[in-house]
């Protein structure tokens, strides 16, 4: 069974080739903004962080912040520089992974895989 996944970004060109770079097989993706978080919940979110302080990262702080969705895993793609994002004090949840814009597939898929199955 495909589990869902919910592509977050304020962008919605960042948000299509984030989508596009998950594997369909395995997966069901929907994309949304930073305010319509579904009611569904998703198996895992992937976060586009453009920077700090901004809907996105106010987005991760309420999913971590809430006890129904802090155990989801959540994959950060963003460029800001790996010091300041392993500043924020959710950097250091075990169900967070942060990936280098511009994300590559495999790089992506690894990413995945290890959030999903840390015991693998």
């Amino acid at each position: 069974m495909p589990i869902p996944v919910a592509v977050v970004a304020s962008d919605i060109g960042t948000g299509v080739r984030l989508a596009s770079l998950i594997p369909t097989d395995a997966f069901t993706v929907a994309q949304r903004t930073p305010t319509s978080v579904p009611a569904e919940l998703p198996g895992l979110f992937i976060i586009a962080l453009p920077a700090l302080n901004t809907p996105e990262e106010e987005l991760i702080e309420r999913l971590r912040a809430d006890e129904t969705t802090a155990g989801i895993p959540i994959v950060i793609a963003s460029a800001l520089p790996m010091v300041h994002l392993q500043s924020v004090p959710y950097a250091s949840d075990w169900t967070i992974a942060i990936v280098e814009e511009p994300v590559r597939a495999e790089v992506l898929a690894e990413t995945i895989k290890f959030l999903l199955n840390p015991d693998a």
